[in-house]
């Protein structure tokens, strides 16, 4: 198996548990059929290859806007 460190990823993405998402949503959209954000995939399973376009800064992670901003209490 090959060796996978987060350093590489953490690059393009705040923290472990962010990568840790977008990785999971990735591959998932990738099993579902949708197609690859690379020319060249040196990867062949779904984590992988999604791990490689993060890394590749071709996949982000949006953030749902704070429902508590801008309220006054």
């Amino acid at each position: 198996m090959k060796d996978v460190t987060s350093e590489k990823y953490l690059k393009t993405v705040d923290n472990i548990y962010s990568l840790v998402i977008m990785a999971a949503k990735r591959a998932a959209a990738l099993t579902r059929g949708e197609p690859g954000l690379l020319e060249e995939v040196r990867a062949k399973k779904p984590p992988m290859i999604a791990l490689e376009e993060i890394a590749k800064g071709k996949v982000g992670l949006v953030m749902p806007p704070d429902e508590h901003a801008g309220k006054k209490t």
